[in-house]
C-alpha cells in the first residue's frame, strides 16, 4: 500500500498542475463575432436608402438636398486635417457615393475621394457664356 501512495500522490499533483496551466491560458475572444457584426453594420453600401444609412452611421450632423441629390454629413476625427466631414451622397434616395474617413465609417463602394488620393487644386475654367 505504501507503494501506491506515491503513485497516487503523483497523479493528483499532475492533475492539479494541468488544471492550473489550463486556467492560466487566455480564453478565446467571445466578442470577436460581435465586433465583426458591428463593423458590418457600420458599413454604407451603394443602393442603401437614408434610413439604412442612419441605421449604419447614426444621425447625420447635417443634411442638404439639391434636386435629386441628398448629402448627409457626419462628423469625423480627421476634420481638422481633412477639411471636411464624412459625407454620404444619395441620388433619388439611394446611395451613389460616400467619403468615409472617420473611425467606424466604412463605404463599400468606390469612393470619388479615396483616402490615398493626394488633394490638388482644380483649375477654374472661364465661363464661356459670360459676356464682357
Amino acid at each position: 500500500m505504501s507503494r501506491q501512495l506515491p503513485g497516487t500522490l503523483l497523479l493528483v499533483l499532475m492533475t492539479l498542475a494541468g488544471a492550473a496551466l489550463v486556467a492560466q491560458q487566455p480564453t478565446p475572444a467571445v466578442a470577436a463575432p460581435a465586433a465583426a457584426a458591428a463593423a458590418a453594420d457600420s458599413t454604407v453600401r451603394p443602393g442603401m436608402n437614408a434610413a439604412q444609412v442612419r441605421a449604419a452611421w447614426g444621425a447625420p450632423s447635417g443634411t442638404r438636398t439639391r434636386g435629386d441629390y441628398t448629402y448627409m454629413f457626419y462628423a469625423n476625427d480627421c476634420q481638422p486635417a481633412c477639411g471636411i466631414q464624412d459625407v454620404v451622397i444619395l441620388e433619388r434616395g439611394q446611395v451613389v457615393d460616400a467619403v468615409a474617413r472617420g473611425r467606424g465609417h466604412r463605404y463599400d463602394g468606390v469612393s470619388s475621394s479615396p483616402v490615398g488620393r493626394t488633394p490638388s487644386p482644380t483649375p477654374s475654367t472661364p465661363n464661356r457664356s459670360a459676356r464682357p
